[in-house]
């Protein structure tokens, strides 16, 4: 567990950002977070190697390692830039999310609304996805996300007030989320999951981005459990700094699978439509994670 005043550092150097971030123009807030995420890459060399070993998994049959450490660098800009303009949320009216984020296949999940029932809107640690909660809030529909308490009481409870101010709700991961996710969705709300980290031993494995890794069940269990379907949508940085959120068509548990059928088909349905969307755009990718941390048994 992270010490006190370790804790304490990381609150102040979040709030001191947080502070930075709300009157700064959108083309500096952008030049800082660039700035900032080339800094931690070169000079401080956060989690580097965990970056480069990531990357080279993935891509070392097609990249040679000046194109991986490129790689690398615009990747930490670009996390630099979300973070910054996760901490800007506060300053920005619905109308700004409007009008920074396109959004296409939004018809997809006010469909499953209409019907009279929510949905998983499943994505990954990919792009700016607190943005995309907002864009999808700001179109008028209901989201919560499905969200872990920090270890930090400070920085979990900024990064909350932050997405609540920003139109998006929480639910608690644990014990008490079911019937929370049950709430949510008879109120025709969206529940937004990002299972995209390691799940240990337990978890599902599949192959992701050409290597086996381990998948949480949840996702796939909670849209067989409770009969919702599951919509996937990925958020994209356009070349002119703003943004553009892609939904796919849903998809569902057939009446007949039972429960492990029923994850390993749904586990494989978004885990491909995360890996497209990561070949599309690699620097978008939470490449931080230890995501091959854990091996498939018999290894």
């Amino acid at each position: 567990m992270t010490s006190r005043p370790r804790q304490l550092l990381d609150y102040s150097l979040l709030y001191l950002l947080f502070l930075l971030a709300r009157p700064l123009p959108r083309g500096f807030l952008l030049a800082l977070g660039r700035g900032l995420g080339t800094f931690v890459c070169k000079v401080v060399r956060f989690r580097r190697q965990v970056v480069l070993d990531n990357l080279r998994h993935a891509f070392g049959g097609e990249m040679d390692d000046g194109e991986i450490n490129s790689l690398a660098l615009a990747f930490y800009r670009n996390l630099g830039m979300t973070l910054m303009e996760f901490l800007s949320f506060p300053g920005m009216k619905e109308s700004d999310f409007l009008d920074l984020v396109d959004i296409e296949g939004v018809e997809h999940f006010k469909k499953t609304v209409s019907e009279g029932r929510g949905a998983l809107l499943v994505s990954g640690h990919f792009g700016n996805w607190e943005m995309m909660g907002a864009r999808v809030a700001a179109e008028g529909q209901k989201v919560s996300f499905i969200v872990k308490e920090q270890t930090n009481a400070r920085v979990d409870r900024i990064q909350n007030d932050i997405r609540h101010r920003a139109g998006i709700g929480t639910i608690r991961s644990g014990g008490a989320s079911i019937r929370d996710m049950i709430r949510a969705l008879r109120n025709k709300e969206l529940i937004g999951l990002v299972g995209d980290q390691d799940a240990g031993p337990e978890g599902y494995f599949t192959e992701f981005l050409g290597r086996q890794a381990s998948v949480f069940r949840g996702t796939a269990y909670f849209a067989w459990k409770l009969k919702v379907p599951i919509v996937t949508g990925f958020i994209f940085r356009q070349p002119d700094g703003r943004h553009k959120v892609m939904v796919d068509p849903p998809f569902a548990a057939e009446p007949d699978w039972d429960e492990e059928t029923a994850v390993a088909r749904l586990t494989e349905m978004h885990v491909r439509r995360l890996e497209a969307a990561i070949r599309q755009a690699p620097d978008h990718y939470f490449w931080l994670h230890r995501r091959w941390k854990t091996r498939p048994p018999g290894e």
